[in-house]
């Protein structure tokens, strides 16, 4: 049987997810590093937008002159 990696990217936490939604198994390693990716991931778009509100903002009075 071959041995089960732990999900390292995005794309393979959200492969676990689905898994779980679908009823089937997964480990606790898996969803461990699922859960951990998965919230790494929204508090960096999180910081990415209000970094972008900011720019805005402050670019907001040179393009209304």
């Amino acid at each position: 049987m071959a041995r089960k990696s732990n999900p390292t990217t995005i794309a393979q936490a959200l492969a676990c997810a689905r898994k779980v939604r679908m009823g089937k198994a997964c480990t606790m390693a898996e969803m461990k590093s699922t859960i951990m990716l998965l919230d790494d991931a929204r508090k960096t778009s999180l910081g990415t937008i209000r970094m972008l509100k900011d720019r805005i903002a402050f670019m907001m009075p040179f393009t209304n002159r």
